[in-house]
């Protein structure tokens, strides 16, 4: 900056002294002589040296500065890429952190419903083996009772064949003997 100020300084008194000399050369108090022409052209030569090194510090000057916002600008863009690519990095491994979560949940969830499906498995089994179990028992007690009410009749039906049996021993017995009436005989 401090350069600047000066340079422009240096600028402004070059220009000063050039508009001061113009109007010298305007107005001509002196006689064109040789040796004044050759000091206008001498000085007309310094003017545009100095001119042309004015335009050269003022072209080196804006080159300077387009290097240094060129440079400005290309360390702002890595800077914005080193933030963004931190941001990713960032955002990157909170969805990893993310992902695994809801893997873990995944997961936990599938134990579950392993977990459900097995207990269901089991209630089903268990009621399936309960029911013939329960069928077996109740057809062998059906068949226990069956067995037991055929003996039953058995030993009934043979009781009472034996009481027929007696009964038709004593009326023969009776009959032979012949102490029956002939009503009672028929």
């Amino acid at each position: 900056m401090l350069r600047y100020n000066t340079f422009m300084k240096y600028i402004l008194t070059t220009m000063v002294l050039i508009l001061t000399l113009f109007s010298f050369n305007a107005c001509q108090f002196f006689e064109d002589s040789p040796e004044l022409q050759q000091k206008k052209q001498e000085l007309e030569l310094k003017k545009l040296q100095v001119m042309h090194e004015n335009e050269l510090a003022a072209l080196q000057m804006q080159q300077s500065l387009a290097t240094i916002e060129k440079e400005k600008a290309v360390e702002l863009q890595k800077l914005q890429n080193d933030i963004k690519a931190k941001e990713l990095d960032r955002n990157s491994e909170k969805e990893l952190e993310l992902i695994k979560q809801k893997i873990a949940l995944q997961e936990s969830n599938n134990t579950l419903n392993f977990q459900m499906s097995l207990f269901a498995f089991l209630a089903l089994s268990l009621s399936i083996i309960s029911f013939f179990i329960f069928y077996f028992f109740k057809r062998k007690r059906e068949d226990e009772l069956r067995a037991y009410n055929d003996n039953l009749k058995k030993y009934f039906y043979q009781k009472e064949n034996e009481a027929r049996l007696k009964i038709a021993s004593q009326i023969l017995e009776t009959v032979a003997h012949g102490n029956i009436s002939k009503e009672n005989e028929q």
